[in-house]
């Protein structure tokens, strides 16, 4: 089954697109109010896609359902996850991004985003694509090491990682890990801290709007 997504459609046809995944326990709707919160130029005409993670049970959470990008099965510290999970949902927004390429949106004009599960999705879709995109932003995340490319090595993809000095969910230091790793191995990353907890700050938005704003053509 597809990912159910809520999307929001510029006035006129959509040039850009940015595609925002949630957090473990979430939903779609909360991040759809940045779309305007943003206030991204109106001739950029971009389209925001909020896909919905699965219902499933999380193992760390008392084997609740809820939804979740991937099962989690222990914090260690970083975390012990359902690799075939994290697997199948990378390639269901592999197939949002190419239904955006055969609507006309270069790959270079889609932006991938994602908050703490979400951004962790959000990092082994972008790296192991076949197109470099025009960003990736992972917020309040963490890089699983099986997501690092073993095919395709796309280093023009610019990266933002930000993170709460504050978040006692995700640890700072797996930003700043995934920073450094990502760093060695060429890519164009930024690491950017926010006196938050797990959580998104007027501060961070406004960096996020200037980043965005400089990738939109």
């Amino acid at each position: 089954m597809p990912l159910h997504a809520i999307t929001v459609e510029p006035e006129q046809a959509a040039r850009h697109c940015i595609i925002w995944l949630h957090g473990l326990g979430a939903g779609p709707e909360d991040f759809v109010p940045l779309a305007k919160q943003l206030k991204l130029p109106d001739e950029a005409a971009v389209r925001f896609i909020f896909p919905a993670a699965p219902e499933r049970a999380v193992t760390v959470n008392a084997g609740y359902f809820m939804p979740a990008w991937y099962d989690i099965l222990a914090f260690s510290p970083q975390r012990k996850i359902n690799q075939q999970h994290l697997e199948q949902v990378s390639q269901e927004i592999s197939q949002l991004i190419e239904q955006q390429l055969a609507q006309g949106i270069p790959s270079k004009n889609i932006i991938l985003a994602g908050f703490s599960q979400g951004g962790a999705v959000a990092y082994h879709c972008a790296l192991n694509l076949e197109h470099a995109l025009g960003g990736v932003l992972c917020m309040s995340t963490y890089l699983v090491n099986e997501s690092l490319p073993k095919q395709h090595f796309q280093a023009n993809t610019p990266i933002l990682i930000q993170h709460g000095r504050q978040d006692d969910v995700v640890a700072p230091s797996l930003g700043e890990q995934a920073y450094q790793q990502l760093s060695a191995l060429g890519y164009k990353a930024e690491f950017s801290l926010f006196d938050m907890a797990h959580s998104v700050s007027p501060s961070q938005i406004k960096a996020i709007k200037a980043w965005i704003g400089a990738r939109l053509n």
